[in-house]
């Protein structure tokens, strides 16, 4: 058995990152560096049939985990409803349900995404190259939203340019995706195919300390009712420092067609989100007061142009970590 344990300042899955969820939790504007550090334990069980592997990997977020009320309503009946404030202040009592109507915390801690990954593949080597073919699935362990959805997966590495290590990656979900909900609309991780292609080469072998340059590139192919949109969803290049079972890993991940994370605002080719701290509060007010002097399309244009902001394009975390063999 080999065992790994990882902490990551934002953990991120094909080139969507989670801190935006914790923006979005927090009303804060989307950063290109954040700390929503997560904990990421792997481990991978040889069985006695050789080249046959167990696989079980998780992650547990360590901030931000639990529950708040962001979009600052007054009354409601549940998370995420309408705002019934104005109705009860005006003696509208057919809106107010004593014991019902009251704030309410949205259901937007991060340990809603907290999961695993249990999987099951087949190493086999051959003049060709070595080869990786098997099957995983996510279940996510939220009470409130809890589903998994499946994979099956083919990896290949050539036998050849072995000083850089290539390795082409496909993963084929058999899951659907709806493009997220109105609570995570941008939680459109599930129901997608996957390409990658790696390349790593390590310096410094005899040495202390090893150092690895790491390259990564990834195509999503979405599936979904709306858009199916599809392109390069990330290139992560890292630079780790390994010293014995401990190493040290610092990111930058760029994501080059927006698109792909543009979908669900009032204009989804704009490359611009809504910002979370321009979403709620006073901000809601403006436009009714853009209303009154604009007709309702231009209103809605200036809205969403002065409470959105670019994409983020390129966002950079660090990550730690220790492995042992057994």
């Amino acid at each position: 058995m080999s065992a790994e344990v990882r902490i990551t300042t934002d953990h991120h899955f094909r080139g969507y990152n989670y801190s935006m969820l914790a923006d979005q939790r927090n009303n804060t504007r989307y950063h290109s560096a954040s700390f929503n550090p997560s904990i990421q334990p792997q481990f991978v069980y040889s069985t006695p049939l050789t080249g046959l592997k167990l696989l079980f990997w998780g992650n547990f977020f360590l901030t931000n985990t639990s529950n708040r009320d962001s979009d600052l309503y007054i009354l409601q009946d549940g998370p995420g409803e309408e705002e019934k404030w104005d109705p009860v202040q005006g003696i509208n009592l057919t809106e107010f349900t004593p014991g019902k109507t009251r704030r309410y915390k949205e259901r937007n801690g991060l340990s809603r995404y907290d999961g695993l990954f249990y999987g099951i593949y087949y190493d086999w080597n051959t003049k060709y190259g070595d080869w990786s073919v098997g099957t995983w699935m996510w279940n996510n362990l939220d009470r409130f939203g809890k589903y998994s959805w499946q994979e099956y997966f083919l990896w290949y590495r050539p036998n050849v340019l072995k000083i850089i290590h290539p390795t082409f990656k496909a993963f084929f979900n058999t899951s659907f995706d709806s493009g997220g909900s109105t609570t995570t609309p941008l939680g459109t991780t599930n129901g997608q195919n996957y390409f990658q292609f790696e390349l790593s080469h390590t310096f410094f072998e005899n040495s202390e300390i090893h150092v690895t340059p790491h390259f990564q590139a990834g195509y999503v192919v979405n599936n979904d009712n709306n858009s199916k949109r599809a392109g390069v969803s990330n290139i992560i290049q890292s630079l780790q420092f390994s010293y014995e079972n401990f190493d040290l890993s610092l990111h930058a991940m760029y994501r080059p067609y927006p698109q792909i994370y543009d979908t669900y605002d009032s204009n989804p080719n704009d490359g611009r989100l809504p910002d979370p701290s321009l979403q709620n509060g006073i901000y809601r007010s403006y436009r009714d007061v853009l209303q009154s002097h604009f007709p309702d399309t231009m209103a809605k244009a200036i809205q969403g142009e002065f409470t959105s902001q670019k994409f983020l394009r390129t966002i950079f975390f660090v990550s730690i970590g220790t492995n042992y063999q057994f």
